[in-house]
Order: C-alpha cells, then structure tokens, then sequence
C-alpha cells in the first residue's frame, strides 16, 4: 500500500535547471507507477516528444508531463470538410505507415544482430517512437474535433448535455469491442470442446504457461488452441499500462485466459446481441432528436452527426495500432538486446536490461559494460521502494489556477469540484448512463483480472484498451481518472456499461467486496453497506 508523501521527502533533479520553473503534473491515467529507465528513454519520452507541445520529465522512477498554455481555439464550428479529411489521412495513410513498423519490429530477427547493429535500432526505434508521437497526433485530432463538434451542436440545437450527444454515436464498435468479441468467440469455442473447456477450469489458478502446454497434449482441445494462437498473433501485443518493461498477452496470455473463463461463467451472454442493442438504441436516439428539429436543424445534425461517426472509432483504433501494438512489439527488440549482455556476463538477466537508461544499454552493447549488473540491480531494489510511495501531483514551480481556462481538456483528464451530497456517496463524472449494482472489485492491476467475476463492479485507477474484455462482464465500472472523452467512457459507452469516472481515491474508499451501486447518468456511487 502506498503512502503519503511530503514533497520534503521526494527529492527532485532536474537535467536543465530551468525546468524546475516549469510546472509539472503527475499524470495517474497514463503513468500511474513507476516507470523502469528504459520505458521512460525509449518508449513514452520520444513518443510524448512527437506530440510538439508536451514534455516529460522522470522524478524517482514517476512520470511527471508539463503542457504549456494553449491558445485559444479559434471561433466558430469546426469544418466538417476537414474531419472527413482527418479520417480519410487515418485510413489510407497514417495505418499504412503504422503497419510498416509493426512488421519491421514483428519479424526481423535482433538475435541475429551485431552488437553495433542492435546499438543503431535503438537509436532508428527512438526515431520511430517520435513519428509515433506525431501520427497520434494527426490521428487522435479530428476525432476530438469531431466529438466536440457533435457535443456543441446538440447543445445549440437541443440544449442537451454531453452525454445526449455522444450516446447519437455509440454502437459503431472499434479494436476494443472487437477484441472483447473475440474472446467470447473462444469461449464458445471452448465450451464446445470439454477436454478445452475442462482444462480452462481446472487450471484456472496455474501460471499460463502450464495451461498452453495442458491444452496442447489434448488432440481434441487443438481447434481452440490453434484460434487462441490466431487472437494473440492480432491482439496479444498490449500489456495492461504504458510500462515497456511489462510482458505482453504474446508473451504471457494469462488475462485473456482469465477473460474466456469469466465468459464461460455466463453461458447465455451474447456479445453480437448485446452490440446490435447498443446499435438500436443509437437509431432510437437520433430518431427522437431529429423529431424534435425543424428540417435546416435535422440537416445541419445530420451532417455532424456523419463526420463524427467518421471519425467514432479512432480513439481506441490509433491505441491498437500506435500506442500499443506497434508500441510494444519493439520489446523484441530490446530483449535480444538484454540477452546478448546477460550472455556475456553483463547482466544477471535479459529482463534487466530495464533497468538501464538508453545510452547505457548503447554502450555496453559496444563495449562499455563494467558494473552494469550491480547497477541494474541497485535500480531495481530502488524502484520497488518508490513504488510504495504516494508521488506529490506536481513537481516544479507552482501550479497556476485553471478555474477561467476552457474547459474542453477536463473532458478528457476529466478534473472536476464535484463534492457528494449524502453520506457513504461519491461523486465523479458520469460518463456512461444507466445504473449498476454489484460487489466491487477493486483492482490495483489487470493481472488481477481472475480474481474479477461477471457482475462484479470493476473499481480501478485507470484502465487502458486491454481492459475492456471486463466491461462486457461487468455491472458498471468506477475509476479514479478520466472525462466523458476518455479511453475508459468511450469503452464504457459502446458496451452501454454504467461508468462514472474522476471518483477520487475511489480504491482507497470502496472496500474489495463492498456491495455499490453507480449511476453512470448522475456521476454518483453509492456504498450499500
């Protein structure tokens, strides 16, 4: 358990004096743990650099981001003609160009490698991590433009709240939905095969590992082997958070084992029912707004309605291929890396290479090795320690007081005053209606994933793309981070889960077990008992 910290007992060092005049801010949705060396160098420094307008900074072992002033946008609706434009560039040119470094990192064979071969990948991946950044970019943009497009027409034409403008979108599905749908798939696959189904069960508490080997002595459980291979080769390169050092589902499906498991324990659950529900829910809620519209208005929201579904998918689509697949694939890589000096005696284990900040790692792989296993591992023992510390939210000069800015940024972070207004009551963003009542399941990572259970209600920090397979079992889900725009509402939205986001120390208040109820449409959660 983590404790508070005094900004006294969190020493901060600064590689250019003047950034301690900037502030920065403690990100819990992205980096909510420490970060080894080698993820902050190589995986979410360059990355976040390719933005052009963040900078990251690593304060013991925590992620800190400082964002300047924005401008102020600039009036008027935004042009339809270029968030069309957006998603087009998405489609036919920013995938294409994603896909090519997939591959480069998916089958080229590091192992085989010169040393200096492998120190010059690291410099052309920290390249790479950039363009990433800046194809983010481009990606994620005319999607918000064309979420917030929707969201002030609807509030002009109708004098309806965010929620009633994004619920005209939902149902349109992305990678996300998809994955989920394809884990259910291998749950009825499985449960169609009993020696599959049998084995699943029966080892449930065993490492993955033991389970892939049970599974491939069975000639009968073979389809489902051989279709589970199919999932990971398509969504098994993501890891719970934005940690290079974490293994991925490839490397360890233990969560997507767990989520099939959970899926059996629902047998009449039907994942394209529940979808198409959501996709007539949809029509039902445009039909009654443009009801409401004189014919100019019908068009004019037909017309933004349009470029925002063009768009509806990007989100969680550009975290398949940018910020995950193609994001962690490079741990190949780094890996081979890892093993060539672990070969050589420079380090205890290839995994410890971590440990190890980018120019270190260049210069032993050409020579420059000299107690690189002793500093790994005095690295590690003190990232475990910070580990149990509460980092202060900002470090640098002083926050300055947003209250006057737009407030179109909370949407995503989703910071907010609210206060509850009864006892055993929390309040947060409700970014997804309906209400939910279930046990909750507080969960500090997704390798808890099995302890979770279908109706549970997920409780967690934040959550990322390879958490939604639990959104289709569960009742509702609460967090401590994020605004109706986020990864998590999004997610929550196209399963019509009940979600309420920004609940603050929501893991610390709710009791693993505690009987809740969250009502996704007031942004409250209420503890039974």
């Amino acid at each position: 358990m983590t404790t508070e910290t005094k900004v006294t007992e969190f020493p901060l060092h600064w590689e250019n004096p003047a950034a301690a005049n900037l502030t920065w801010r403690f990100d819990p949705m992205h980096t909510p743990d420490v970060t080894t060396p080698l993820s902050f160098d190589l995986y979410m420094e360059p990355f976040i650099r390719g933005f052009g307008m963040l900078r990251l900074c690593q304060q013991n072992y925590y992620v800190y981001m400082h964002q300047p002033a924005m401008p102020p946008s600039a009036p008027g609706p935004v042009p339809l003609d270029a968030i069309h434009a957006g998603a087009r560039r998405w489609r036919e040119e920013i995938i294409p160009e994603v896909r090519a470094f997939d591959q480069h990192y998916l089958t080229t064979d590091f192992d085989s490698m010169s040393a200096e071969e492998l120190a010059a990948e690291l410099d052309r991946l920290a390249d790479v991590r950039v363009r990433c950044g800046q194809l983010h970019t481009m990606a994620t943009l005319p999607w918000w433009m064309g979420m917030m497009s929707l969201i002030e027409t609807v509030r002009e034409l109708t004098g309806g709240d965010d929620l009633a403008a994004l619920r005209l979108v939902q149902g349109y599905g992305n990678k996300s939905v998809e994955a989920g749908e394809r884990l259910w798939q291998l749950s009825r696959l499985a449960e169609s095969i009993p020696e599959a189904r049998d084995t699943l069960l029966a080892l449930a508490d065993a490492p993955a590992g033991k389970q892939l080997a049970e599974l491939a002595e069975k000639p009968a459980a073979q389809p489902f082997v051989e279709e589970l291979r199919v999932f990971l080769d398509e969504f098994g390169w993501r890891s719970g958070l934005f940690e290079f050092s974490a293994p991925t589902w490839f490397e360890d499906p233990a969560v997507p084992l767990d989520q099939i498991r959970a899926f059996l324990a629902m047998p009449d659950y039907d994942f394209p029912a529940e979808q198409r529900k959501q996709a007539e829910e949809r029509e039902r809620y445009v039909s009654e707004t443009m009801e409401r519209l004189e014919p100019d208005q019908r068009n004019r929201l037909q017309g933004v309605i349009e470029a925002a579904v063009d768009v509806a998918s990007i989100l969680e689509d550009h975290n398949y291929y940018i910020d995950q697949r193609v994001g962690v694939l490079p741990r190949r890589l780094v890996l081979a890396a890892g093993r060539r000096l672990a070969s050589e005696g420079s380090l205890s284990e290839a995994t410890d290479v971590f440990y190890l900040r980018r120019d270190e790692l260049q210069r032993a792989l050409l020579g420059s090795s000299e107690g690189l296993a002793a500093l790994a591992e005095e690295r590690g023992k003190d990232m475990a320690r910070w580990a149990q510390i509460r980092p202060p939210q900002t470090a640098g000069a002083p926050p300055v007081d947003t209250a006057t800015q737009d407030e179109d940024p909370d949407r995503f972070w989703g910071t907010h005053k609210l206060r509850p207004d009864r006892p055993r009551e929390l309040r947060g963003n409700g970014a997804s209606a309906g209400v939910g009542r279930g046990p909750a399941r507080v969960l500090a990572t997704l390798n808890e994933a099995g302890r979770f259970q279908p109706g549970d209600v997920l409780v967690t920090r934040t959550t990322m793309p390879p958490w939604t397979p639990l959104f289709a079992v569960a009742s509702a889900v609460v967090t401590e981070t994020g605004g109706i725009l986020s990864h998590a509402a999004v997610t929550a939205r196209e399963y019509g889960l009940p979600a309420v986001l920004c609940v603050e120390n929501a893991t610390h208040l709710i009791r693993d077990g505690q009987p809740v109820e969250v009502d996704g449409s007031k942004g409250t959660v209420r503890i039974l008992s």
